[in-house]
């Protein structure tokens, strides 16, 4: 037993002390280990290489410490290296997602670089080829002017060039408009091709009009109050979920105007968000008010029971009130009229002013007429100003009497001047002879002659000979030069051909402005009789060239370079310079 004891104990002090010099082995493998690395990192392949083969030869204790580290720790090591290698495997992946998504932000950093010249593929409209016609005929020297102020113009030319586009709806470069859109830097210019398109409601510019008010907190807030109007004009229903959204968000800055852009394109479902909205109590008076007028618009009849309580209601604000009598007329429920006509009793002008607005939608109800034609008389002027454009607006002949009354009677000048264009756009034989009346009487002051004058030739349907002959007095008078001015603007409005005779009136008159005007006159009708008296007057001055005539240039103008008298004229005007030089410069002459 004791033997037994004795030869345990000697072994376990064997293996103490084995295993000391093997932690010693280990501690000292880990230190060659370590210094090895930083051989490894600050020497040359070839130097690594050298050092591992003057190495290799290992002592019988460090290998033996190596073999019972690998073995106590094999299956660490294992697990560990198939961790690395899965962690290896994903770094992989991450690396090649990496560079795929690098490949792919350089390819949306190109696209980013070139998206102010890059042109989508949303063209504008094709226009009438009938309508270019005209405007070459009427501005025939234009086409290679404009084109080279959109290519090379500076931004005061290019835009003063984009308000006669829009003036005159100049169709014939749009083009060359759109293209400069996409290329220009200009904030002033970019707006200003929005609005010309506007004009034109052509929808070319949706996409950039969608991402402006996708995210509008960016941009200049000019040029998303145009990118609304845009909207507006051109009914781009893809806006409704950006529109909505600002809406929403009740920002002061967008607000207002994405509630009108939902009144221009909205529908039943926007009706249905904006009655959820009515209801909310943190709206603003403003808001509220804007909000209904837009519920009008909209004509959301899932409104109308609210919009009537509102309306009703005295206590509420007058604006509120009023866009709600408008907004359940806007509507078209045959309940509406009994509800307006009664509102009309109200003793606010500005409701009854609104309750007429609201009732015009209603042409072919008696109570409605009834009551808009009673309105005519009202004691405010307002309300009396919007019966009368209602009137119009839905034919009521029956509203004649009460209008010649009103010119007769009313002591708003502003009433009266709304009553000529009713009266000729209504067409009644007891209005227009009432009209011709004007004209033709010689106790009429002028001012008035001139206002039935620009109405009977708007609608054209009685007094054309007796305005002509109105004008023709007036040439022979030099004290009713303002008249006379006032129906030459008029005749130059309309391409008719019994404008002719006076137009050559107009012209064959020594006063420098009147002259004028009959070269407008011209330029709209373009009388073949009257061409050549226009010739004449480029012509005549062609042979005094020291002389500025500019109705001579703008004869010039009319006519275009390419016409031959505009040829003839710039040859006469070269001899006379050259005869005048040598008169002024004898010797000049004699050498």
């Amino acid at each position: 037993m004791k033997k037994n004891i004795l030869v345990l104990t000697a072994f376990c002090f064997l293996k103490l002390q084995v295993f000391g010099q093997t932690v010693e082995a280990i501690s000292d493998a880990e230190k060659t280990v370590q210094l090895q690395n930083l051989a490894e990192n600050e020497t040359s392949p070839k130097s690594r290489t050298q050092t591992e083969d003057e190495n290799s030869p290992k002592s019988e204790t460090q290998e033996n410490a190596q073999a019972l580290s690998e073995e106590e720790n094999s299956p660490e090591t294992e697990n560990q290296e198939n961790v690395q290698s899965l962690s290896e495997s994903e770094n992989s992946e991450t690396q090649t997602e990496h560079d795929n998504s690098s490949e792919e932000n350089s390819d949306v950093d190109d696209e980013a670089e070139d998206v102010s010249v890059k042109i989508p593929k949303k063209r504008p409209q094709k226009q009438d080829a009938e309508k270019i016609a005209e405007l070459d005929e009427e501005f025939p020297d234009t086409r290679k002017e404009n084109a080279d102020t959109l290519k090379f113009g500076m931004e005061d030319d290019i835009i003063d060039l984009l308000n006669d586009f829009v003036k005159n709806e100049d169709v014939r470069f749009v083009d060359e408009v759109y293209d400069l859109f996409y290329v220009t830097k200009t904030i002033a210019v970019r707006e200003k091709i929005l609005e010309y398109f506007t004009k034109l409601k052509d929808p070319c510019l949706e996409n950039f009009a969608l991402e402006i008010l996708d995210d509008p907190y960016e941009q200049k807030k000019s040029t998303v109050d145009t990118v609304f109007k845009y909207i507006q004009a051109v009914k781009t229903k893809e806006a409704l979920p950006a529109v909505l959204k600002l809406v929403e968000s009740e920002d002061e800055n967008y607000f207002t105007n994405a509630l009108t852009t939902l009144g221009e394109i909205g529908g039943s479902k926007e009706a249905v968000f904006l009655s959820e909205y009515l209801e909310r109590e943190d709206l603003s008076l403003a808001q509220r008010q804007q909000l209904v007028k837009v519920l009008g618009k909209i004509k959301a009849v899932e409104t109308y029971d609210k919009l009537v309580e509102m309306a009703q209601d005295e206590d509420e604000n007058t604006f509120i009130r009023m866009y709600s009598a408008e907004a359940i007329g806007s509507m078209e429920k045959k309940e509406a009229v009994k509800v307006l006509v009664k509102l009309y009793e109200d003793t606010d002008p500005k409701l009854r002013c609104s309750v007429v607005k609201g009732l015009s939608n209603f042409k072919e109800n008696d109570e409605a007429k009834k009551t808009v034609i009673e309105a005519i008389r009202d004691s405010y002027v307002t309300v009396r100003l919007e019966a009368i454009e209602a009137c119009k607006k839905n034919d009521y002949k029956e509203a004649v009497p009460y209008l010649v009354y009103r010119l007769e009677k009313d002591k708003e000048d502003s009433v009266k001047k709304k009553c000529y264009p009713a009266i000729a756009c209504l067409n009644t034989k007891e209005g227009n002879e009432y009209l011709v009346k004007l004209i033709t009487d010689k106790k009429v002051a002028d001012t008035p002659k001139s206002r039935v004058a620009t109405a009977l030739l708007e609608y054209n349907n009685a007094g054309t000979d007796e305005i002509i002959a109105l004008a023709g007095e007036t040439l022979k008078d030099d004290r009713r030069k303002p008249l006379r001015y006032a129906l030459g603007k008029e005749f130059a409005k309309y391409k008719r051909n019994e404008f002719s005779s006076i137009c050559k009136d107009y012209l064959d008159s020594k006063d420098t402005a009147t002259q004028g005007t009959g070269l407008d006159i011209y330029s709209k009708g373009r009388y073949p009789d009257v061409l050549p008296v226009v010739r004449q007057i480029i012509l005549d001055a062609a042979k005094n060239p020291l002389k500025k005539n500019a109705n001579a240039e703008k004869a010039k103008k009319i006519l275009g370079s390419s016409d031959s008298t505009v040829k003839e004229a710039e040859k006469i005007s070269e001899e006379q310079k050259e005869k005048l030089e040598k008169k002024s410069n004898p010797k000049a002459n004699a050498k």
